[in-house]
């Protein structure tokens, strides 16, 4: 049996939430791990990976997703106007 590392969002999937029944859509190469029906983000991999793979580790230790970095940074911009 191997064991399986996941990495969640922690603004967009707060609870942990992985529902295995669903599948990735795999043309959202940008999104890995988003579920298509929920949106809600995780990553399958070790926290390395993901940093890897566009996520962002704040200092309190908390994950953020790519998609809610780019509407954070689109929230900013938009409040700076």
């Amino acid at each position: 049996m191997s064991e399986r590392t996941f990495v969640f969002c922690d603004f967009c999937n707060q609870t942990g939430i992985r529902s295995v029944e669903q599948r990735r859509d795999s043309r959202r190469g940008d999104r890995q791990g988003r579920r298509v029906s929920d949106d809600r983000s995780w990553f399958e991999g070790d926290v390395g990976e993901a940093l890897s793979a566009g996520w962002y580790a704040l200092a309190d230790g908390r994950h953020v997703c790519p998609r809610c970095q780019e509407r954070s940074q689109l929230a900013s911009a938009a409040s700076a106007r």
